[in-house]
């Protein structure tokens, strides 16, 4: 296990490393696309009314996405 001394020289080291990077660059690592199951899988959706938003919610996504009520 590495000593919090040797932690927070490879976190500086990083830091550092990623400082010199141009902002092109810098954007491209900082976005990590994750998959999201059910959204990801139809270009788009619509609903009439929220409560219609709202239930498809309920019944299709996974209460972990975070869209439940």
């Amino acid at each position: 296990m590495k000593s919090e001394f040797n932690q927070l020289k490879e976190w500086e080291q990083e830091f550092d490393a990623a400082a010199k990077r141009s902002l092109r660059e810098r954007m491209r690592f900082s976005f990590i696309y994750t998959y999201k199951p059910v959204l990801d899988d139809a270009p788009y959706r619509s609903f009439d009314t929220m409560e219609e938003y709202r239930e498809w919610c309920r019944k299709n996504l996974p209460e972990y996405l975070g869209y439940w009520r």
